[in-house]
Parts: C-alpha cells; structure tokens; sequence
C-alpha cells in the first residue's frame, strides 16, 4: 500500500537521513563555531575563494602562506610583539647590565690610544701563562675568568702612576663577596741628598713606629683589592704592626666589604681593610717563595733592607726538576714578620744618648737576642723546627708533589722537561707555588685562615700551632685559655671626714645655747 492510499500518515511522515548525512552535519556545525575570531568554515571557504580567484599553479605549495594572510587580514585583537624587537622586562637589570658591558669592554680595551704615542707600562705578569700551570697543579680559574684577570690587571697598571711590577696575588674567599688581590711595587722617587746626615730613626712608641717604611718589611709592596669582573681596583691602607698582632689573636671571616667592623675577641683596632691588610701580610711573609739560586740579596748603596734582584744568568742556570722536588731547591723570597709584628729590630746605634730610657733599650736588646731577624732568602728547611717529628727529613710546613710528564727530552742545546712542581703550604691551606720549565709564581686562593690541622702539636706542651686554634684568646702561651685575671687593687685607708657632721639641735633649727656654739 502507498502513501497516497493512506493521507493521514503522509502528513507526519518524515524522512529518513543516512548515517554519513547525520556525520556530515555535525561536521559542519563544529567548522561553523565562531571563536570570536570567526569560524573554520568561513575561513576554509575564503581559502577556497581566493584559490578559485587567483587559479594559481603552486595552489598546494603557497596554501599555508594565504592562509596565513588571510588570517592576519581579518584579525580583530592587539598585535603580537615583532620578534626582532628586544623586550625589556626589568628596566634596572636591563640598565646593570648595559653598564656592565661598558665596564667590561673598558677592561679589555687597549690602555694606549691608536693615534698617540704608545703607554709605557710597568712589568706585568703574563697570568695566562702562570694560569696553565697553575691549571696543572689542580688550583685556578676557568678560562674566560682568567682572561679577566689578565685584563683587569693590564688596565690596572695603565691606571696607577709610577707602578714598577705588577701580578696576580691570589683571591680571598668571604662570605658575601670575594677579593681578587693584585700586589705590585711602586718606584718611590729618593729623596736623599749628598753630605746630609742620616735621618733620625724612627723611636719606639711613637705612632710612625707603627708602620713600617715604603718597600720595606710588611710594605715592600702595595696590594689592591677588586671584587672581580669589570669591579675597580680599591688600594689597601699600609700594614701596621699593631694590626699584624692583632689579627694573629683572632679568627675571623672575611665578609667582602671593606667597610665592615671585625667583631671579634680580643677586640680588632680596625675595619675588614686593616684586618684584609694584616692577612695578606703574614700569608705574603709566610708563603711567598722562589727558586733558590734565582734571586741574590740587593747589596746596593741606595738599596732598601731585604730588598732582593734577579742573579745574572738566572735562566740559564735555572735548577733542573730534580731539585726543585726537594726543599733545598726553595727559599723564602719575602722578609718575615717577627713576633712585634715588623720584620726588623729598630737601629739603637744611632739612637743619640737620652732619647730613649736605658729600660727600653735593654728590653729591645733582650727582644733581639731571644728573636733574632731571619735573613731574606733562607730556605724552607728549617720552618716549623720545634714541631718537625724525629723521624721526618723534611719540614712539616710544606708538601712537594710533581705533577704532568715527568720524562726527561734532549734538545740540541739542552735537556727539557715539562713536569710541573708544586710546593703547598701546610698552614696556610690555599697557598701554593708551582715551577715549570725556568718559570715560578705563587698564588693563594683561601679563607685567609691559619691551621694547624696538617701539623703536629708542640712536643713539650702539647698545644697546636700558635695562632691556629679557633677562638683564640690574646694568651698566645695557651691559645684556648682565657687572659690573665688583673691583680685586685690594694684596700685604700679610711680618713676622717674632713666636714664633721653638725649638731642635731642646729640641724632641726633650734636656739642653741651660747655655751654650745
């Protein structure tokens, strides 16, 4: 039966729709959804359209860039950043960081102008060279910080007039921040004038006494402290004997401002600059080394005392490995600091008789027999002889290791080796110096602290090594005893009151009798 035969079903009759016709809808209401940019469909039509438009040859080769303008046609929000463009998100780092590169470019800029005449500089270690040594032995930088330094350095001695030497000293680790420590010598004009007659010494007590002279003792050299990088080179204040002794009483860590007290206990008469400065001079005084036979006592008339020069020939005779593995093969190149501080007695020979009390001069002369000046260029043997084992033939202050090829290769003019030695100190962790081929160099990377750790106690009493023990005290016989208690002050005598009291009848006001006053 048909539907015409059955009207009243044809009303209500409603087509069925294939499974792919429900699918295609659907598809085709999801492509139609406007994300408020439009809707996929709308767009896939405008592709199609211009396609058709354009009929061009490469349609499936230029799809993804008209889609792309098409998008970029009908876009309605705010445009996105040009990639090209630097976006400064944080204005002041964006302005410390441009400033660094001005200062970094002003390290390794050359220090004399193209279209002047050329800058004469001071003697400056070549760092580069010493760092691969260095490199060698286990201690140092990396690569890019090592180029720093030996710019910073160049840049340095441009910097400062009349700069005889420079070099690399060492870094000093602190808490906040960290110094890099460069020591050079600086000509001082003299001002000596023929048929005068010598200056006066300088007297014990007074405050010159304190330090000592320029390019003497503590303060042959001068010292500048930077904290690295593009950082300018501040100077350090000269040494002074009281600082020295001072910070040979306490333990203290450095904290990387100069300006920063030294609390500590004993108390420290100065700021981090002095207390840095006292440091540098003992660890200078105590690990500074050279090859011997290098370096010959300055015998000159204008001289300064403990002033040393090259010998003739020096690299020609320079020792050979073999020898520099032993401590006969090494001495002290830096004067050394004695107990009050200086590194030398003061002169009582041309003291005029009355300048000072005849106590004074018997107490220095007792000083000076019991602690006698050691003598510039003496050798590591005899360091640390009163806590050097029976059984040991070397010093307990030093170590010596080899490191590199240690072969041994013949030239036509000489015999070669590339072995690297280097000397570590044993109480004053971070002090090393090392020798390859004719070159030497010293350098110190460490808290600045001295340690007993490595060392044998005292045979006798016991104790550490003076100056070693934390929280030492001023007692530097028991380092971990406290001061000496102060002797109690004698009982004063009772006097009779010079105002006797006055009688109770006046005190309150009454008439007193005649007889009574």
């Amino acid at each position: 039966i048909s539907l015409a035969d059955r009207p009243h079903q044809l009303k209500n009759f409603v087509p069925k729709m294939a499974t792919r016709e429900i699918a295609l809808e659907r598809v085709q209401a999801l492509l139609k959804v406007d994300t408020g940019e439009g809707s996929l469909y709308g767009h896939i039509v405008k592709v199609a359209r211009a396609l058709a438009t354009q009929k061009p040859t490469d349609a499936v080769e230029i799809l993804e860039s008209l889609s792309h303008s098409l998008k970029k046609g009908t876009f309605r929000g705010s445009e996105a950043p040009d990639p090209q463009e630097h976006i400064i998100e944080d204005l002041a780092a964006e302005e410390k960081l441009l400033q660094w590169c001005q200062d970094a470019l002003k390290v390794v800029r050359s220090p004399s102008d193209p279209l002047a005449a050329p800058k004469v500089l001071g003697v400056v270690q070549n760092y580069m060279e010493d760092a691969t040594m260095f490199a060698w032995a286990g201690v140092g930088f990396n690569k890019q910080e090592n180029y720093h330094i030996a710019m910073s350095l160049r840049k340095l001695a441009a910097d400062v007039e009349g700069l005889a030497k420079l070099r690399f000293w060492g870094k000093v680790l602190g808490i906040e921040a960290d110094y890099y420590v460069a020591e050079g010598s600086i000509e001082v004009p003299s001002t000596k004038v023929e048929g005068a007659p010598p200056p006066k010494p300088i007297l014990p007590g007074t405050p010159e006494y304190d330090v000592e002279p320029r390019g003497e003792g503590a303060n042959t050299s001068a010292y500048w402290v930077s904290t690295g990088g593009s950082a300018p080179w501040i100077r350090l204040p000269a040494a002074r004997a009281s600082h020295i002794i001072a910070a040979r009483k306490i333990k203290h860590l450095i904290t990387g401002n100069l300006g920063s007290p030294v609390d500590s206990v004993p108390w420290f008469p100065g700021k981090e600059r002095q207390y840095l400065r006292s440091q540098i001079a003992r660890i200078t005084a105590t690990c500074t080394l050279a090859v011997a036979g290098f370096y010959e006592a300055n015998d000159d008339e204008d001289a300064k005392k403990n002033s040393i020069r090259v010998v003739e020939g020096a690299l020609e005779s320079f020792p050979p490995a073999e020898s520099l593995a032993t401590m006969d093969g090494w001495v002290h190149a830096a004067p050394a600091l004695l107990s009050t501080g200086k590194c030398g007695w003061p002169d009582l020979d041309n003291l005029e008789e009355g300048e000072l009390p005849e106590e004074t001069v018997n107490a220095i002369n007792e000083q000076k027999e019991n602690e006698p000046e050691k003598a510039i260029l003496e050798g590591i043997g005899a360091d640390l002889e009163e806590v050097k084992p029976e059984d040991a033939e070397n010093s307990p202050a030093w170590n010596i290791k080899a490191y590199g090829d240690k072969g041994q290769y013949t030239f036509p003019d000489a015999t070669k080796s590339y072995r690297i030695t280097a000397v570590r100190s044993t109480i004053w962790p971070g002090a090393i110096t090392v020798a390859q081929g004719t070159r030497f160099a010293n350098l110190y990377i460490g808290y600045a602290q001295k340690s007993a750790a490595l060392v044998d106690p005292y045979k006798e009493s016991g104790l550490p090594l003076l100056g070693t023990s934390p929280f030492s005290s001023g007692n530097m016989a028991l380092p971990l005893a406290p001061e000496d208690v102060m002797e109690e002050p004698v009982d004063l005598e009772e006097q009779e009151e010079p105002q006797p009291p006055l009688v109770d009848d006046a005190s309150d006001g009454e008439d007193m009798e005649p007889a009574d006053e």
